[in-house]
């Protein structure tokens, strides 16, 4: 999922308890952190900071690779909890939830409008998790992705990912084809449903590329780093 809303409460932006209020206790939010993830555990509302540490979350993998920094030990309890937890704009992440399904409401105190402040999209075939700075959905021209050709992104699909790799601006649609993304693995259990195949150049075209408002993606990007800016104009 992905923040699509500024929340100041306050004086702080966009913390976990306000961004991610309908959590009830057991959930680990996945935050990318470049090669991995950083887990933050959810223990519940008040569990932390009624005793004095700064957040309701402690780190999943102390002591490790994946250690969050700035964690506080808790001799009592044994356990690390984290400084409060912040999602941005534009930033990606995952949540596991052990209970039983759990709908997560969006509040926010402002949407960005006509802002110029990017999303990077660092190059070399880097992956970053991201989403919609703004609360827009539908086909991803609705987002002004800067693509330029070459580019993956990475669909969730619930066991796996759905890999669509962008071959540019009208190489697909010029002629005739559905969008100008093309499925990564065609034939596979990750194979994107409904592709149209291009006997030509031996390449499967998929059905234009949608996101859901509040969903998160991963890109991937080979070429030199790109910012994505969106601009919400609201009359």
């Amino acid at each position: 999922m992905a923040n699509p809303l500024e929340n100041v409460t306050g004086g702080v932006t966009n913390t976990a308890p306000n961004v991610l209020g309908n959590l009830v206790g057991g959930e680990t939010v996945f935050v990318w952190k470049g090669n991995g993830y950083y887990q933050y555990v959810y223990a519940g509302a008040g569990v932390g900071t009624s005793i004095g540490f700064p957040s309701d979350y402690y780190d999943q993998n102390p002591g490790t690779g994946a250690s969050i920094p700035g964690t506080v030990y808790d001799t009592s309890d044994g356990v690390y909890w984290t400084q409060p937890l912040v999602l941005k704009q534009g930033q990606g992440v995952y949540i596991q939830n052990p209970n039983t399904t759990i709908t997560n409401t969006f509040v926010g105190t402002a949407v960005l409008q006509n802002t110029n402040t990017p999303v990077a999209l660092p190059g070399g075939y880097a992956l970053t998790l991201t989403g919609s700075t703004v609360p827009v959905g539908g086909n991803v021209t609705n987002i002004s992705l800067p693509f330029v050709g070459g580019e993956t992104v990475f669909i969730w699909k619930g066991n796996g990912y759905y890999q669509y790799v962008y071959a540019g601006a009208g190489v697909g649609t010029s002629i005739g084809f559905p969008s100008d993304y093309y499925d990564q693995n065609p034939g596979t259990g990750a194979a994107i449903p409904g592709t149209v195949y291009d006997t030509s150049d031996g390449v499967y075209w998929t059905q234009p590329l949608s996101v859901n408002v509040g969903q998160g993606f991963f890109v991937q990007n080979p070429n030199t780093s790109l910012n994505w800016t969106q601009n919400l104009v609201i009359p």
